[in-house]
């Protein structure tokens, strides 16, 4: 994929925004507290899955996935193989959140599909001829995702 992860996310925050301020469907009410927690639990997968690349000294750069170093498979790796994209799904959800606007879980449901179909599957392809047996043995114990149910949880999704 040629566009960053974070900058998809950026894009799909703006289009969120767009579509709660100018096509919102209908809007709901939604506690702070839970907008809270939605964004806390963002957090909690974003900042494990970054740390541990950092302890492993492998790259954090999803553009360059050919320059890991390191499988990765505990800790947030043994719970799903991409907690960075989960953490920026969620957060993303807590913004959709804090808008209270149906059309823009639209923005959700585009950045999921845009890095589960284009982002993971090019950075899987690259694993599997730098790791071979041993990423395949991952992919097939650890769903992609959170849930096999999404996904079907391997790597050939």
């Amino acid at each position: 994929m040629n566009i960053p992860p974070l900058a998809l996310l950026a894009f799909c925050i703006l289009m969120a925004s767009f579509l709660a301020a100018f096509a919102p469907l209908a809007t709901f009410e939604r506690p702070t507290w839970l907008i809270a927690a939605t964004a806390i639990a963002g957090a909690l997968f974003l900042l494990p899955a970054v740390l541990s690349f950092v302890r492993h000294r492998t790259t954090v750069n999803p553009r360059s996935p050919e320059k890991a170093t390191t499988l990765v498979t505990g800790g947030i790796y043994s719970v799903t193989r991409n907690p960075i994209y989960v953490g920026m799904l969620i957060v993303l959800m807590a913004f959709v959140l804090w808008l209270g606007a149906i059309s823009a879980v639209l923005a959700v449901v585009a950045f999921f599909l845009m890095i589960d179909r284009f982002q993971i599957k090019g950075e899987e392809q690259t694993l599997t001829q730098i790791f071979g047996k041993p990423f395949e043995d991952y992919a097939e114990r650890v769903p992609r995702w959170l849930f096999r149910s999404i996904t079907r949880g391997t790597r050939n999704d």
